[in-house]
């Protein structure tokens, strides 16, 4: 007996021979990105980039967010569930124990304990405990995406809000400005300057101004209401100041970008990618353990309650998996191509954060070069609608129609300009987002650098596994 347990604690030991052999996975990327762009790549300096709008009131809601953020919190609760699953997965070795007693009016009353274990000679739990603890950090890291959708989504939704009451800022604007030349052409109606067809245009004008402006308050209330939940906060009940402070967030910044190699490791949604194919790589090894005889050992201790001598037995033997090994093989063929999906998973992950950079790259080129145009728009619009406006009322080569037509075309301008501004601010948040920048930073309630060390906050969440 001393024999067989120790030829099947050697094969116990020597159980990590079974099983895949991993490796991390590798893909040929290019070694820049095809546009470069004034925006500075992750480093402890710039890894709070939302403060580069100098906005204090989104610097408040990102640090709310982190701390309030349901589907944050709810990723905190699977690296818990993780945790236990991995407690579960490492236990070895597997069995259960009975305890039993007997009485009789002939015999002595007696009592049992019956152990059972089984023991998998070729390293099936060694191989589950791995792919539970790659299933961990995976988990880990998941916290770390989702504190990155968060501070994509929240950031772009307070950009939208301050678009949409910039935008009724400028209706009101320009209602002012068509109530003047309403005003003005009745007055010329008066001295017989005017027709009542100028003055019914001039009118509709107004009315076509106000029937827009309830729906921009609809919008942004609805992007308020927004805010809100991605706070974790009832709608009504979020305690911050969202009131127009007749600005639009607008960023600053410059430097570089780093190179697309940067991004497997800054982007946490690949390295969750990542673990989860060196997961189904461990799975692998399981559905290959399963395959191989498993050492079953039982024992057996009765002894009487009161008085007498034990009984002491034990019984070692192999669980050979003889009938099912065609379905053990169609298992392990199963989880190779579970494990093959996973690496196109992460091919995919990787193309994808390289097309987001590349794609944000051109749009925040693009808006830079829009905003200029569009202030210049405003600017000449706004000359030619009062160089109109002064022709008409001095008889000039002007008409009513040109004043009208001058309106909507600032209103139109200054629109044009609202929203440049927005695609420059979302582009700049689309980039530093795809660039994995800013998801592992540790802010307090006002969005602002604690005491933690940020030089490890900028490594990661958790250092990359070892294998």
């Amino acid at each position: 007996m001393r024999i067989f347990l120790s030829v099947c604690a050697g094969l116990f030991l020597s159980a990590c021979t079974v099983g895949p052999l991993y490796k991390h996975p590798e893909m040929e990327l290019p070694d820049r990105y095809s546009l470069l762009a004034p925006v500075s790549k992750a480093s402890s300096s710039d890894l709070y980039w939302w403060r580069d709008f100098d906005d204090p009131v989104l610097n408040q809601l990102i640090g709310a967010g982190m701390q309030g953020n349901l589907s944050v919190a709810e990723a905190r609760e699977r690296v818990d569930e993780a945790e236990a699953l991995l407690r579960r997965d490492s236990v070895t070795p597997r069995g259960d124990g009975s305890i039993t007693g007997r009485g009789n009016t002939n015999v002595p009353n007696t009592g049992s304990v019956e152990l059972e274990a089984e023991i998998g000679l070729a390293g099936r739990t060694q191989w589950a405990s791995r792919a539970a603890r790659q299933r961990l950090e995976a988990a880990r890291l998941g916290e770390g995406e989702a504190r990155r959708l968060l501070l994509s989504e929240l950031s772009k939704t307070y950009v939208q809000m301050r678009f949409l009451q910039r935008s009724y800022e400028t209706r009101q604007q320009d209602l002012t400005s068509r109530r003047r030349t309403l005003r003005d052409l009745q007055t010329q109606l008066e001295a017989g300057a005017a027709t009542q067809l100028d003055v019914l245009r001039a009118r509709a004008l107004v009315s076509e101004t106000q029937a827009e402006m309830p729906g921009i308050q609809a919008e942004i209330i609805r992007q308020r209401n927004r805010i809100s939940t991605l706070l974790g906060q009832p709608v009504g009940q979020l305690g911050i100041d969202l009131g127009y402070k007749g600005q639009q967030p607008r960023p600053l910044g410059g430097g570089d970008v780093g190179v697309p190699a940067d991004l497997l490791r800054a982007r946490p949604d690949i390295r969750v990618a990542e673990r989860r194919y060196a997961a189904a790589v461990s799975d692998m090894g399981v559905a290959q353990a399963s395959r191989y005889p498993s050492l079953t050992l039982s024992g057996l201790v009765t002894a009487p309650l009161k008085s007498g001598s034990w009984n002491e037995s034990i019984v070692a033997g192999l669980t050979v998996p003889v009938f099912s090994q065609p379905a053990l093989a169609a298992s392990e063929d199963a989880a190779e191509s579970r494990a093959q999906q996973a690496y196109l998973q992460w091919r995919k992950a990787v193309l994808a954060a390289v097309e987001e950079v590349e794609n944000a790259l051109a749009a925040l080129q693009a808006a830079r070069q829009s905003v200029g145009s569009a202030r210049e728009l405003v600017s000449l619009n706004e000359r030619s609608l009062n160089l109109s406006r002064r022709l008409v009322m001095e008889g000039g080569d002007a008409t009513v129609l040109d004043v009208i037509d001058r309106e909507r075309s600032l209103s139109s301008a200054r629109f044009t300009l609202a929203r440049t501004l927005r695609d420059l601010a979302s582009a700049y948040i689309d980039l530093r987002v795809a660039l994995g920048v800013g998801h592992n930073a540790v802010v307090d309630d006002s969005g602002l650098v604690t005491r933690a060390d940020v030089a490890s906050a900028a490594a990661g969440l958790i250092a990359p596994a070892n294998e």
